[in-house]
C-alpha cells in the first residue's frame, strides 16, 4: 500500500540530516518513493510503500519524533491522481 507521511518539523536542520542518514539503510518492509520538502524545511511530505500505516508511523516516530510531529495515512489509490507505478518488489531507491 502507498502511505503519505506529513511532517510538521520543529528543527529542520536536524530533521533533514537525520532523514538523509536513516533512509540510506531502510528495513526491507519499507520503501521510500518520494520526498517533498517545503523550501523553508519546516514541513515535508513523503510517499512510502509498506504493508501498513503503523509500520511507517512507528519507524518515523522512532527516528524523528524529537524533530517533528509525523502524521501518516493510507493513500486511496483509486481516487488519487498522478501516483507513480510502484510495487514493493519493483521499487528501487537511488541515493
Amino acid at each position: 500500500m502507498l502511505i503519505i507521511a506529513h511532517h510538521d518539523i520543529s528543527d529542520p536542520e536536524s530533521f533533514w540530516a537525520a532523514a538523509k542518514d536513516v533512509t540510506m539503510d531502510l528495513p526491507a518492509n519499507l520503501k521510500l518513493q518520494g520526498v517533498y520538502p517545503a523550501k523553508d524545511g519546516k514541513t515535508g511530505t513523503c510517499l512510502w510503500e509498506a504493508d501498513s500505516v503503523t509500520e511507517v508511523q512507528q519507524f518515523l516516530d522512532k527516528h524523528s519524533a524529537k524533530y517533528a510531529r509525523n502524521f501518516c495515512y493510507e493513500v486511496d489509490e483509486e481516487k488519487a491522481m498522478g501516483l507513480p507505478n510502484v510495487h514493493m518488489t519493483e521499487a528501487h531507491m537511488d541515493h
